[in-house]
């Protein structure tokens, strides 16, 4: 048989499923370095048509036909690589001189299918350092002791008699946690110890690599015992009026036993409760675990204080939250409070309240109040109803002179603070037609009625009647039994401000003259009606 050769059933069956013979990948050692690993790729999913697998080593150098120094047959299954391929191992191999050793692997599977490989690896046959008694004390640190001791023993295992013998004065390098940490140098006995304090905890490992070959420990993990929390806070409820700053501080703390001690250096947050965004106040826990966070709530709030979601702390445990419970009373304001009176003495208001601190829609009830003076006797001349942050438009009547503001009275219901807008002073100057008369009456038709007058103006504050020059005065007639009156026609009053207009009498009737057309700062004015019959 040569190397690698296969023997296949001559006699298969077509149409007849069968186990393929298995293929040798490799043979070597891997821990212990006197037994014997054989890696297969076999013919069924779980590896049971391997039924045999034989060694046969020789030193190394020789040839495949040479005799072998020992034969090893005691293999079993160690490790299931994938579905299709494992690893067989045998018991320590017992031989009498150190030194290197080829393998040559022989599989067969149940249906007798065999593949023998010459040559498949080598068997290192040496004397081999290992570890023993390595350990980690504590494996569960806490945060009051986060100092960790790994030990252990690195000694010489001669695989012909099976004994060791410790390994003084070599270099062992560890892994702990997440760091390689400074080598240690084993003792006249082949021990060795370091400390380390943890940052955060995970695992440590040894590894030996000198004149001797490699050797290595088996992870042993390190989770540290996470202390309970609590937070503590100086005041846990608030009420403030909108735009106003609040301050929530309070103490973060860990259990040692049954007393409670401050943590500090902790990231905390404090954030909307239950909220689909993120908009997180940060802070950090002092020297005393004491922390402050600076908040103006807009509306009614419930914050949450809790751990920030990073970095992880593995010494405490990081479930301990509180609620900081704020209610805040609304602020209205009435912004664009306009008003204008127009030459009939009628007021035209228009103005929006505008509500911070809530979001609610509710209607609402403006009062329109006036003044003489500006600063007392304010009354209630109309009440609109309008929205939060919603412009209104109403009329109502009004005075030649006074204040006028806007008042809402507030809500202790739904927590919303009542506002007064500014005052605006609205006046006009009085007009008026002094004197007006109509004459002759009675009056032969045919004749002229002369109607004439003087007009005056009366500024606001004032108590005197000036006369009004230069000005346009419309003189009205009325016919006996109509109700409709026409203009005659427009005359100007002179700089003492009177006017005067013939007209030939035709009918009996009214005669009135007015001052229809007034600038900005003045009101409509007109005289007595004066009633002409005409014969």
């Amino acid at each position: 048989m040569t190397a690698g050769a296969v023997l296949v059933s001559a006699l298969a069956i077509p149409g007849t499923a069968h186990a393929e013979a298995p293929v040798v990948k490799a043979a070597g050692s891997s821990g212990d370095w006197a037994a014997i690993e054989v890696r297969l790729r076999h013919g069924s999913a779980i590896g049971e048509d391997v039924t045999k697998i034989t060694a046969a080593l020789r030193p190394a150098g020789s040839g495949e036909s040479d005799a072998p120094v020992a034969t090893v047959t005691d293999f079993k299954q160690t490790n299931r690589i994938n579905p299709w391929e494992g690893v067989w191992s045998s018991q320590p191999v017992h031989l009498d001189t150190l030194g290197d050793y080829t393998i040559d692997v022989e599989a067969t599977t149940s249906a007798g299918e065999t593949t023998v490989r010459k040559g498949a690896g080598t068997l290192r046959y040496r004397k081999q350092p290992v570890f023993q008694d390595f350990a980690v004390t504590p494996t569960t640190p806490t945060i009051e002791d986060k100092t960790v001791t790994v030990s252990g023993d690195l000694v010489v295992r001669d695989p012909i008699t099976r004994l060791t013998e410790p390994l003084p004065g070599a270099s062992v390098s560890f892994w702990i946690e997440r760091q390689i940490d400074t080598p240690a140098t084993t003792d006249d006995k082949g021990h060795f110890s370091v400390s380390h304090e943890l940052a955060e905890g995970g695992g440590a490992y040894a590894t030996y690599r000198g004149d001797l070959g490699y050797a290595s420990t088996s992870w042993v993990d390190i989770t540290p015992t996470a202390a309970p929390t609590r937070i503590t806070l100086d005041k846990s409820s608030f009420h403030l009026t909108a735009g106003d700053k609040i301050t929530v501080s309070g103490t973060l703390q860990y259990q040692s036993g049954s007393e409670w001690k401050p943590l500090s250096g902790i990231p905390l947050e404090m954030d909307y409760k239950n909220s689909s965004t993120s908009h997180p106040i940060e802070a950090t826990t002092g020297a005393d675990g004491r922390f402050s966070f600076a908040a103006s709530p807009y509306q009614k709030t419930v914050y949450e204080v809790a751990f920030r979601p990073y970095p992880y702390n593995a010494w405490i445990q990081r479930t301990a939250t509180v609620d900081v419970d704020v209610a805040v009373t609304a602020t209205t304001k009435f912004r664009d409070f306009t008003a204008s009176l127009d030459k009939y003495a009628e007021l035209s208001v228009s103005g929006t309240l505008g509500i911070v601190g809530s979001d609610r829609s509710e209607r609402v009830s403006v009062a329109i109040q006036y003044s003489p003076n500006g600063r007392t006797g304010w009354t209630t001349e109309k009440t609109v109803k309008t929205d939060f942050d919603s412009q209104f438009h109403t009329t109502l009547p009004g005075y030649t002179d006074g204040y006028w503001r806007l008042k809402y009275a507030g809500s202790a219901t739904y927590d919303v603070k009542g506002t007064t807008s500014g005052a605006l002073r609205k006046n006009r100057a009085l007009t008026r037609i002094k004197n007006a008369d109509a004459s002759p009456e009675p009056v032969r038709k045919g004749r002229t009625i002369t109607v004439k007058g003087v007009l005056q103006e009366r500024q606001a504050g004032s108590s005197t009647w000036k006369a009004y020059g230069s000005k346009k005065v419309q003189i009205l007639f009325r016919p006996t039994g109509k109700k409709t009156w026409y203009l005659m026609t427009t005359v100007t009053s002179k700089s003492n401000g009177s006017f005067s207009k013939g007209f030939t009498a035709r009918q009996d009737g009214t005669w009135v003259p007015v001052f229809l057309y007034p600038d900005r700062g003045h009101f409509v004015g007109s005289g007595k009606e004066d009633y002409v019959d005409v014969r």
